[in-house]
């Protein structure tokens, strides 16, 4: 007999007393394991982001080979994602609340496309059918999460504590390359005035985002090297099994102060300040700041970087 789900994690967990809030917190990411060709559905990856404000937001990436699927049996072969968002609460267990919750197909092959798309209620209900108890927190550690579900037990990770900014008291999400840091006191920073006025926590030195729109939280941030002299706009894409990627934007400046600023900038519509062409970005990119002079959004196109001039900001 086919079996119906492998390696599912789903809207609700269970935790014993002993473990708090900040056991739980921070952005845990499935550890990969071999797919079972005998599943229906099989879990590829997952992302799992408890915050201190007591919200959540779930990734999911499924594969589904459902072979003879309907009346007219349909061999239906293609990928899932579903994003949950919503609030969670701790107390004899971990419960989670989703408000709002998407599921798209975002690649894959099938027959018949009406019947791949007609397959999600089915695949949603399996899915409901095969969770219906809160999954034990097995293990928690700074860097490990086991859970156990119905049938198997899932193994997260995330990256050990992340350094905090002394300049903003927030995390950073990566850590700086060595002989690089952060801007530590307002000194450091030219512009500061209008650093103020953008009401932006970082002080317009970093921007955090999912820029792929992988699940992950990603980063473009002002470092400073006190040896040579220098400041650079670095860029973090985080990756799957919680290392990350990271690499300098530009060309660095030599400078003791922080002279232009980043921003995130959100999902939505911008337009080309050279060309007046409209443009639409699915995933959040950033904004490097010229003060008094232009921004330039920065986004991914694909597997690479694109920008357009926006004008003049703060």
């Amino acid at each position: 007999m086919k079996k119906i789900l492998s390696g599912v994690l789903f809207l609700t967990v269970f935790a014993s007393s002993a473990i708090t809030q900040n056991d739980i917190i921070g952005n845990w990411t499935l550890v990969p394991k071999e797919l079972d060709p005998n599943s229906i559905i099989n879990l590829e990856k997952d992302t799992l982001i408890l915050t201190k404000d007591w919200k959540f937001s779930e990734t999911s990436y499924y594969n589904i080979n459902y072979l003879g699927y309907g009346a007219n049996k349909i061999d239906l072969k293609y990928r899932l994602k579903i994003i949950a968002e919503g609030e969670y609460r701790l107390d004899s267990e971990l419960k989670k609340y989703p408000k709002n919750t998407t599921r798209e197909i975002i690649e894959g092959s099938a027959s018949d496309e009406a019947a791949a798309q007609n397959s999600l209620k089915e695949i949603e209900k399996l899915i409901k059918e095969e969770i219906k108890n809160f999954i034990p927190i097995l293990n928690v550690s700074e860097t490990e999460l086991e859970l156990q579900s119905t049938s198997w037990i899932l193994k997260f990770t995330k990256p050990k504590s992340l350094p905090v900014s002394k300049l903003i008291q927030d995390t950073i999400p990566f850590f700086a390359p060595e002989g690089w840091r952060y801007p530590e006191n307002a000194k450091e920073l030219a512009n500061f005035p209008k650093r103020l006025k953008s009401n932006d926590k970082s002080l317009l030195t970093v921007a955090k985002g999912d820029f792929n729109g992988d699940g992950l939280i990603d980063a473009a941030a002002y470092l400073m090297n006190s040896e040579t002299g220098q400041v650079a706009l670095f860029v973090n894409i985080s990756q799957s099994d919680g290392t990350y990627e990271l690499i300098p934007y530009g060309n660095a400046d030599k400078n003791t102060t922080v002279a232009n600023g980043v921003m995130l900038a959100p999902v939505g519509e911008y337009v080309n300040s050279a060309t007046k062409k409209k443009i639409t970005i699915e995933n959040p990119g950033f904004m490097m700041i010229i003060f008094d002079t232009n921004a330039t959004l920065v986004y991914r196109d694909g597997n690479n970087w694109a920008s357009i001039p926006l004008g003049k900001k703060f």
